[in-house]
């Protein structure tokens, strides 16, 4: 590779991550939904612009919401506790949420809340970061993301979509109000585990 190639590179580089810096500013001072008028941070993502594998969830609960951060509650723990062992932790992907902002009492985002966030923030940092493999946890990121109707139709397989490469699980907050579904997560980042070596 010769010297313009790789300053081409490192230029396209840059220009990414000030956009993914841009992006995460007007995350926090969004108002475009009526997410914003309950939350006391927004949480844009956080982890590698040029990571290999992104993690999407559903939306910040009340850590994330009280430190801006996404999965530092008991699901950021979980997940945690999943990568011990995988040569990987949190630091080497991108984890943000389908919406940036805590619905009241942790509720299911409306349509109108997944809508402004997917169009104006998810779908470009997911060009940008441009992932090798993304996992959605949860049925919004599922429906948000990939259009279908549940978790359970396209979880256990990695699904193809527009060049990208895709696994859905269930979220690892489930667990705290369904323990049947302790099994299925920990099929799920199982999944995961192996996808990631393959990369």
């Amino acid at each position: 590779m010769n010297a313009s190639t790789h300053e081409e590179k490192a230029m396209a580089k840059s220009k990414k991550a000030r956009r993914l810096d841009e992006l995460a500013e007007q995350i926090r001072v969004c108002t475009r939904c009526p997410l914003h008028e309950s939350r006391t941070h927004a949480v844009p993502g956080d982890g590698k612009y040029a990571a290999r594998v992104m993690i999407i969830g559903e939306a910040p609960g009340k850590d994330e919401d009280e430190t801006g951060k996404p999965f530092v509650g008991s699901a950021g723990r979980y997940l945690d506790h999943v990568l011990e062992g995988t040569g990987l932790d949190r630091g080497d992907f991108f984890i943000t949420n389908t919406v940036k902002c805590r619905p009241p009492k942790n509720r299911t985002p409306k349509a109108i809340e997944t809508g402004t966030c997917e169009s104006n923030y998810l779908f470009e940092q997911m060009e940008l970061i441009d992932p090798e493999l993304v996992m959605l946890l949860g049925g919004v990121a599922a429906k948000t993301v990939l259009g279908v109707k549940s978790v359970n139709e396209a979880r256990g397989r990695v699904v193809e979509r527009e060049g990208r490469r895709f696994i859905v699980g269930y979220h690892p907050a489930v667990r705290f109000y369904r323990e049947d579904l302790g099994e299925k997560v920990k099929e799920d980042f199982a999944l995961l585990k192996r996808e990631l070596k393959k990369l």
